[in-house]
């Protein structure tokens, strides 16, 4: 399989909510809640207006199959991703990780990656695991953070 990473758009913007609202990605989510629409438009609109939104949409084929997307602060890149529910159990969540982090490998101002994972989300953590995140640290609610070095 190869998959490619190319900029959001705003055109892309019914997609990433379908993929953030699936009822898994709640579930998984730090909020444990759904986003309402004119939550997310006003979200990926300010995203989009950034000099580097750094959010991208994962393609296999000409499919789009997941985004990444990365906060950058004090030279941490923050990781969130999320697989279309249709493509889910291929591994592409690995390689969309796989491609982010040869990206970040040219970005100055993001040395490391990390990751914010719930405990349960046995999937997540394999394909963190895969692409090349290490558990760095645990907190008393269940979640784990998965570092990687650019």
């Amino acid at each position: 399989m190869t998959v490619t990473l190319r900029p959001a758009t705003r055109d892309d913007a019914d997609r990433l909510l379908a993929w953030r609202n699936d009822p898994d990605a709640v579930r998984f989510s730090s909020t444990g809640r759904a986003v309402a629409p004119e939550e997310h438009r006003a979200w990926i609109a300010s995203r989009l207006a950034r000099e580097q939104p750094r959010l991208w949409v994962g393609e296999e084929d000409g499919r789009s199959v997941g985004q990444v997307r990365l906060d950058v602060d004090g030279g941490v890149g923050i990781v969130s991703i999320a697989v279309a529910p249709e493509h889910r159990g291929r591994g592409l969540a690995a390689e969309l990780l796989q491609r982010l982090a040869q990206l970040t490998a040219a970005d100055p101002e993001v040395h490391r990656l990390v990751a914010h994972v719930s405990a349960a989300n046995l999937a997540s953590l394999r394909a963190f695991e895969h692409a090349g995140f290490r558990q760095s640290a645990r907190d008393d609610s269940g979640w784990l953070e998965l570092t990687r070095p650019v």
